[in-house]
């Protein structure tokens, strides 16, 4: 009889370590902690203390030559796993290792590595095989008819991973079935999930069932943490436990974010009717026009490209035809004006500062602004770093007083040749952050595009600068629906897009149907700059576009407390921001791709996007072909017409017109919000909304908050209330707990509103904040000093009612000391 080259021959545990080997392989398996284990296998005694790492890595280019131009080659210097805690399993005397609620057992005659809990079988994972003479390896995984597995990072178009083979890598595509961002991690609904600590390429195939999950890596070794949970989100947390937490992101993020390349491009006065033409303020229409430079990948000649006083110039869209409307004999243009920051000169009008103040006159939000520094723009026009970098600062300083941040993005190198005397054109991350301000840095496509360890390295060595130089500030790097899904249900809940794409641009109705459900999700970059108008929030729209889009996006300001707080749920429980719908339901329907076009925003609001011009009228009106509302239990209700629907079904053919993404908010939601703001320079700390949904049964929700830009929540200065509210028909209760825990810049006061949705006038409404107790006068035309009182009608800070107008029950109470409990009692 053959004897299986994987059985085991020596199995060994000393000290917490189980020791194996085969003919051929020598395994080692150690304990994390009661729900992770560590398993290597090497094909010599040697066991490395590294990941492995290719030290030149190729990557198609695809039409894409940005791909890594920052730099190049792979190093070992930052870690995938930071946690190598040790834990020591009891065994008893039949070769079962005890880890908490699990169990463990090698079956020696085939090497295979099981693992249970509470007798019912994970996962089982057979010993891994080599190929192409031991540099690339094969392991094969249990693969249950009823299982789903997700992760594989940024899988573009795709999140649900049964069925599917995935890579492992960066393909450089940014389109459905690319890979942006891959993680060498996955989950399954089995219970495990598995991280593969390499930096090399990997392939994953759950296509199967009864082939198994089939991993490969072209890796001489083979090392992976197997990571047990009741749950997808322990899961997810088991990855954090190894990786570190996820960043909880600057509060400033969470706004939108406008980016363009300026002190880069020239503008030329041209006719209405030039290819490209866009209308500035001055009443002008002007075309914009990029240098030739290899920065830029301009590098020679191509349709419409021109000359003016010496510098050649190439068109940014459109070649053909335009006119200029200043111009020599031989209709060439006579000058040009070129883009800057802070507005010298003629170039006022196009610069980041009048940008910046034409979103806050147009009363459209607006968070941080990056005006990039990669791909030859730069941050100046003086002769020397010093001269730029003042320039920069000028701009940070002039942001800032408006409540604005400011970062910048990046191609190049982060920090000069010479630290001692930086040159003209160079990159000082420490001196951008420690002098200039600059509260963010986006690592662009340049870095991510090798990916592997340089990308890791990039955001490491851009985070460090940021912690340290920026004295305590909180690092941000920024790293379509399934493709938020995948980022998230991967570990990384901080996942956002630009609004409209970097290019197109002509099309309001695609610009504003992006904005609306990207107005749901943590991250929204407006990248000005490569399309065919200007990428303004719709403002280049004219009505009804841009009512619409500042509708959602004041919206979103309002919803700052619900982000914050799934921001900081992420961070503690791996539950990602931006959810499936299985969520909440459980199924293998809600467990496929077909569900893939909706999500939740936490467990409370649900968003169809719409993705299809399905029965689009000119006008831009539409309907989503289906959507599906989960959980049989719950009541959905549509945010702007107030219809409730109950979970459990699909609806077909919902209407959407041009204004109404359709939004569901589950019934029983304590809402957490603050006032309509523009910026987070003037985020309202001292007034707090609630904005509960009635249901028949008891709703709680805890809000959390800290200083929303330094990192002191790390060392506990944060916040938390708890609220609670019930509905018996007759009378709604709702408490406000005492706030728990202290941050620099706190409110010791809160002004409050309760907002009930729903179309009832009550009889009474009554309040009591510690020893103290008030009725609460309704509809009071001369409310007392306070403004405390009730009224029915429009939602109050609710900037969506200029789409579909909401009533509901809103009581403003009196200034309150966030140390008493505070109970709004409203009788029917």
């Amino acid at each position: 009889m053959m004897v299986d080259p994987n059985a085991l021959q020596q199995e060994v545990f000393q000290d917490g370590v189980l020791n194996v080997q085969t003919e051929k392989l020598f395994g080692r398996l150690t304990w994390i902690n009661d729900h992770i284990i560590r398993v290597r296998v090497s094909q010599t005694k040697t066991f490395p203390l590294y990941p492995s790492v290719i030290a030149d890595v190729a990557v198609d280019q695809n039409g894409d030559h940005t791909v890594a131009t920052g730099g190049g080659g792979q190093t070992t210097e930052t870690p995938i796993v930071i946690n190598h805690d040790e834990y020591t399993p009891a065994t008893d005397d039949a070769g079962t290792y005890t880890f908490g609620k699990n169990q463990l057992v090698w079956e020696a005659a085939h090497g295979l590595l099981q693992i249970t809990r509470n007798g019912q079988s994970v996962v089982t994972l057979h010993l891994p095989t080599w190929e192409d003479d031991g540099q690339t390896w094969h392991a094969r995984l249990s693969f249950d008819p009823d299982e789903y597995f997700f992760g594989g990072g940024t899988q573009n178009g795709r999140f649900a991973l049964r069925g599917q083979r995935v890579t492992i890598a960066n393909t450089n595509l940014w389109t459905a079935g690319g890979v942006a961002s891959p993680v060498p991690f996955y989950w399954s609904t089995a219970g495990y999930g598995l991280l593969v600590n390499t930096f090399t390429p990997g392939l994953y195939d759950f296509s199967t069932p009864a082939h198994g999950v089939q991993l490969q890596h072209t890796d001489p070794y083979f090392d992976v943490y197997i990571m047990l949970g009741a749950d997808p989100a322990a899961l997810i947390h088991g990855y954090h436990e190894l990786t570190g937490q996820p960043p909880l992101n600057p509060r400033f993020t969470f706004y939108p974010a406008h980016l363009n390349a300026y002190n880069r491009d020239y503008w030329l006065p041209v006719t209405k009717d030039s290819a490209g033409a866009i209308l500035f303020p001055d009443g002008q229409w002007y075309k914009e026009y990029q240098p030739v430079s290899e920065k830029t990948f301009n590098t020679g000649y191509h349709q419409g490209t021109i000359s003016v006083n010496g510098q050649t110039l190439v068109p940014n869209v459109g070649a053909t035809p335009v006119h200029f409307t200043q111009h020599d004999w031989n209709k060439q243009p006579a000058g040009a004006v070129h883009e800057t920051l802070n507005g010298e000169k003629e170039s006022a009008q196009f610069s980041a500062r009048a940008v910046l103040d034409r979103y806050l006159h147009h009363r459209l939000p607006i968070g941080w602004f990056l005006p990039n520094d990669g791909y030859g723009a730069g941050y100046g026009q003086t002769d020397t770093f010093a001269g730029d970098l003042a320039n920069l600062h000028d701009f940070v300083t002039y942001a800032n007083d408006k409540g604005v941040a400011v970062g910048l993005w990046t191609q190049e190198n982060l920090h000069p040749k010479d630290p001692i005397n930086p040159q003209k054109g160079d990159r000082d991350i420490i001196q951008e952050v420690g002098d200039a301000g600059v509260a963010a840095v986006k690592t662009d496509v340049a870095w991510v595009g090798e990916g592997y360890t340089f990308g890791l390295h990039a955001t490491a060595d851009a985070a460090a600068a940021m912690t340290h130089a920026g004295h305590g500030r909180r690092p941000f790097i920024r790293s379509h629906v399934a493709t938020y899904l995948s980022t998230g249900l991967s570990g990384n809940p901080n996942v956002g897009a630009d609004i409209d794409g970097i290019y197109g641009g002509s099309d309001p109705i695609i610009q504003t149907r992006d904005l609306q459900w990207k107005s749901f999700t943590p991250i929204q970059l407006n990248m000005d700059g490569w399309g065919s108008q200007p990428k303004n929030m719709g403002l280049v729209f004219g009505q009804p576009y841009e009512m619409i889009n500042r509708a959602y996006l004041q919206f979103k300001t309002t919803l700052m407390p619900y982000l914050y707080t799934l921001a900081n749920t992420a961070r503690q429980t791996g539950a990602p921001i931006v959810r499936p719908l299985f969520w909440t339901e459980l199924n293998s329907y809600t467990l496929s791709d077909d569900t893939g076009t909706e999500f939740l925003l936490g467990d409370n609001i649900l968003v169809a996007p719409v993705t299809l011009p399905y029965q689009m009228d000119s006008a831009g009106n539409a309907r989503v072909p289906h959507l599906y509302l989960p959980d049989a239990a719950a009541s959905w209700q549509d945010l702007f017409t107030g219809q409730r629907y109950r979970g459990g079904q699909t609806l077909a053919d919902y209407p959407a017109p041009l204004g109404q993404t359709p939004i569901f908010v589950r019934a029983g939601t304590l809402l957490p919000r603050v006032p309509v703001h523009l910026t987070p320079g003037t985020y309202p700390q001292r007034h707090r909304l609630v904005t509960y949904f009635p249901s028949a049964q008891t709703s709680h929700t805890t809000v959390y908050t800290d200083d929303g830009t330094s990192l002191a929540y790390q060392k506990g200065e944060f916040a938390t209330t708890a609220i609670q509210a019930t509905d018996d028909g007759r009378r709604i209760i709702l408490t406000i707990n005492p706030v728990h825990g202290h941050f620099q810049g706190q409110s010791p006061e809160q002004h409050t509103i309760v907002q009930i949705v729903a179309d009832r006038r009550p009889r009474q409404v009554q309040f009591t904040s510690g020893q103290d107790a008030a009725q609460l006068i309704p509809e009071n035309p001369r409310p007392t000093d306070n403004g405390a009182g009730w009224s029915v009608g429009p939602l109050a800070q609710w900037p969506i009612s200029v789409i579909a107008p909401r009533q509901g029950l809103n009581v403003t109470l009196p200034p309150l000391t966030i140390a008493e409990k505070v109970t709004v009692i409203i009788d029917y």
